[in-house]
């Protein structure tokens, strides 16, 4: 029974994930959640409190994953640019794991209540501060040529995190290709090759 009761609350978070992405967290009404998995309005209360702790999980969960990719990647003993590579590569793919997810992380977090914004955030700050350590490592080794960490970084994660955007599974891509075309971009620069 209890396996059941999970494998329900996975079925309303992806499809809270797929509307919070197609029609933002506002957009979307638990009516709506409720219609995507075959349920009632009210049945779906037996599941969740509230929308707010839906769009909470959500975000958590994937928080959760970007961290531990991270952390993972952190933890080898590859030089500093094939870890800053690796930790793209790992980026795009938990971001091309689950494109809804990624997505309602990357754009609805903005509407958490306060306090859980400010929990987010400081999740979301941790991540960009470990980010950016691996990518001040690399401007001191002198491995790149960037005058900011903080806005290298965000330069980085920015280009990275609109993958939810244009992305398909279906696509001639694949994540890591993805990911390798990003890291050669980001680091090699599109500038034109001369002989």
């Amino acid at each position: 029974m209890a396996e059941l009761a999970t494998d329900r609350k996975a079925e309303i978070h992806r499809a809270a994930c797929r509307l919070f992405r197609e029609h933002g967290f506002p957009g979307t009404s638990v009516r709506q959640i409720a219609e995507q998995v075959g349920m009632l309005g009210g049945s779906l209360y037996s599941h969740m409190d509230s929308k707010d702790d839906l769009l909470w999980e959500i975000v958590n969960h994937a928080a959760d994953r970007f961290l531990s990719t991270l952390q993972s990647v952190r933890a080898t003993n590859l030089g500093i640019m094939q870890k800053l590579r690796s930790a793209i590569l790992a980026h795009v793919g938990v971001i091309t794991a689950d494109l809804d997810a990624a997505a309602v992380y990357t754009f609805e977090w903005r509407h958490l209540a306060a306090e859980r914004r400010a929990a987010f955030t400081k999740r979301r700050d941790e991540y960009e501060r470990s980010f950016r350590e691996l990518v001040d490592q690399a401007i001191r080794e002198r491995f790149i040529g960037a005058e900011s960490a903080a806005s290298a970084t965000l330069f980085i994660l920015s280009a990275l995190n609109w993958v939810s955007t244009w992305y398909r599974p279906d696509g001639p891509m694949s994540p890591d290709d993805i990911g390798r075309m990003l890291s050669d971009y980001i680091f090699d620069g599109l500038r034109r090759k001369t002989a």
